[in-house]
């Protein structure tokens, strides 16, 4: 089967879409699967088409203001569709959709988590450009049961996909937790929780920096890999409550991060919007176990007392008494089911063969 993804999100931008495209794409090719991608260039030193990884990669610029892009993507789509053939069209985020008006392909649609959850919370206008837009897709997938709940009834066919984690990349090295521990400055007796999240509104930060002050545990110490627009506004917390207790390392590329799950004891994912996390399913395929709110996806991820906690959202106090709650845990413990977990419901074959099977019921 041929399939073209397409999404403004893929690497070397970092996010869950991006994990959640590419690595898609890389089961679906593993599987059997033609699979090329449609993306944006990132910078003018990209190529318009290159082959990266066993993926058929064309890019497309976005030229002049932001309501005139949908239209651009349409236009470079017909294109592409002309010149090549494929059975299936794929899209990621709801820009593509804005002006897509092929027919002939059976086009699928992935819900990704805050774009839409925030149209539909501030509702208005948006409800009935939101109708427009998933009229289009046969097939309407989502990452989260949450993310299948739409205020207004459409033609396509719902179906909950999970992310996925290819647990093998994530295996604790000891050796390389030792020497990282070693350059953070990590005591053998300290615990490191890692949140490997951009700093922006839907991933509550800002709230786990405000449940430090509410901690009891003395031992334990904050690592954070990303940035954003929130990332002043931690730091100052931090740097109030929590002063010389944590390490904030900024953004870094995905093959960058994954070092850094080894040095650490637990996840914590203090989200205010969420699908099946994909930094969470990372965690968890590197034994870690998590503390997490009780949004989207997170609570099909964590197990109350066998791989973690769950918390109320936007709530540092109830955080802070989990995070204390968990460190009282045994961790390896812990870790061990997370890892068994994912090993078990999460991985990308998995979720690409769910993904072809629901293909094909189109394609009948």
């Amino acid at each position: 089967m041929k399939i073209l993804m397409v999404s403004l999100d893929y690497p070397p931008t970092v996010g869950g879409i991006t994990a959640h495209v590419y690595e898609l794409s890389q089961a679906l090719k593993n599987i059997g699967c033609d699979v090329t991608v449609a993306t944006k260039f990132l910078d003018k030193d990209q190529k318009a088409f290159e082959t990266v990884d066993g993926i058929d990669i064309y890019r497309f610029d976005l030229k002049y203001i932001g309501f005139t892009y949908g239209y651009q993507i349409n236009k470079f789509l017909k294109k592409l569709v002309k010149e090549n053939h494929f059975d299936i069209i794929h899209i990621h985020g709801m820009r593509p959709l804005e002006f897509y008006n092929i027919k002939d392909i059976p086009l699928v649609y992935t819900n990704h988590t805050s774009g839409y959850l925030k149209r539909i919370k501030k509702g208005g206008y948006r409800i009935p450009l939101l109708k427009r837009l998933f009229s289009k897709p046969k097939l309407f997938l989502a990452p989260s049961e949450e993310l299948l709940e739409v205020p207004f009834s459409f033609e396509a066919k719902k179906v909950f996909i999970s992310n996925g984690v290819i647990s093998s990349k994530f295996t604790r090295n000891e050796e390389i937790r030792k020497k990282l521990r070693t350059e953070l400055s990590i005591k053998d007796d300290e615990k490191l929780a890692i949140m490997t999240r951009r700093m922006v509104w839907k991933n509550g930060i800002n709230y786990l920096a405000l449940a430090t002050k509410y901690i009891k545990n003395d031992k334990l110490k904050l690592l954070f890999i990303g940035d954003g627009e929130q990332f002043q506004e931690v730091k100052n917390i931090l740097e109030e409550n929590f002063k010389d207790r944590f390490i904030l390392l900024g953004s870094k590329k995905h093959h960058e991060i994954i070092d850094y799950y080894s040095a650490s004891d637990l996840s914590i994912l203090p989200s205010l919007m969420e699908a099946t996390s994909i930094s969470g399913l990372e965690a968890m395929a590197a034994s870690l176990p998590l503390v997490g709110t009780k949004v989207g996806g997170i609570p099909v991820l964590i197990k109350d007392g066998i791989n973690g906690y769950l918390c109320e959202p936007a709530n540092p106090k109830d955080l802070a008494e989990k995070i204390d709650k968990i460190l009282e845990e045994d961790l390896i413990k812990m870790g061990k089911n997370s890892k068994k977990f994912v090993e078990e419901k999460f991985d990308w074959i998995q979720i690409a063969n769910k993904t072809l099977n629901e293909y094909k019921e189109l394609l009948k």
